[in-house]
C-alpha cells in the first residue's frame, strides 16, 4: 500500500483537490485535512476530517465532523455526528444526537441518548442514559466544588477588600 492518502473515484470525475471526494482510505500516516462521503482510517491518523460517514480502526483524528462515526480501538480528540460509535477506544470531546459507547472513556459527552457498557466519563450531559457510566464530575462532586470555590472566593475578598 502506497505512504499516501488515496482518493477512490469514478474515472469520469472532475473533481478538484479541494472539492469533496466520494470516499478516502487513510493508510498508516498522518494527513492534515480529509474531506470525503465516506472516510476510513485504518492504523492512520488526520487533523480534521469532515465526512458523511466516518470510521477509524486503530487510528486517530483530532477533528471529525460526520453524520455517522465509528471509532474502534482509536481516538478522536474532537467528534460531532448524528450517531457515535465507541468500542475499546476514546474522545476527548463527543457531540452527538446518539452516543454508544462500549468499554471506553471520553472527557466531555453531550448527547440526546447515550448508550453505554463499562463507561468513564469525565462530564456528562444527555437526555438519557442507559447502561453503566462511572463519571468523574457527578452532582454531588459539582455541589460540593461549587461550594468549595464560593467559600474560598468569599473568605479571599473579606480577607483583600480595599479598607476605606
Amino acid at each position: 500500500m502506497p505512504n499516501h492518502a488515496s482518493n477512490r473515484q469514478p474515472a469520469d470525475s472532475d473533481h478538484t483537490a479541494d472539492s469533496q471526494q466520494p470516499s478516502a482510505v487513510v493508510p498508516t500516516m498522518i494527513r492534515e485535512d480529509i474531506s470525503a462521503d465516506v472516510v476510513h482510517i485504518e492504523q492512520g491518523g488526520a487533523v480534521a476530517v469532515q465526512a458523511n460517514i466516518i470510521t477509524v480502526n486503530q487510528g486517530g483524528i483530532q477533528n471529525a465532523k460526520a453524520e455517522k462515526i465509528e471509532v474502534e480501538q482509536g481516538g478522536i480528540a474532537q467528534a460531532q455526528a448524528d450517531m457515535i460509535t465507541i468500542s475499546l477506544g476514546g474522545v476527548g470531546i463527543a457531540q452527538a444526537k446518539h452516543l454508544e459507547i462500549t468499554e471506553g472513556s471520553v472527557g466531555v459527552m453531550t448527547a440526546e441518548i447515550v448508550d453505554a457498557s463499562n463507561v468513564k466519563a469525565g462530564f456528562l450531559f444527555a437526555h438519557k442514559v442507559n447502561g453503566d457510566i462511572q463519571t468523574i464530575i457527578t452532582q454531588k462532586t459539582a455541589a460540593i466544588f461549587g461550594l468549595a470555590t464560593g467559600f474560598a472566593l468569599g473568605v479571599l475578598l473579606l480577607l483583600f477588600r480595599p479598607r476605606k
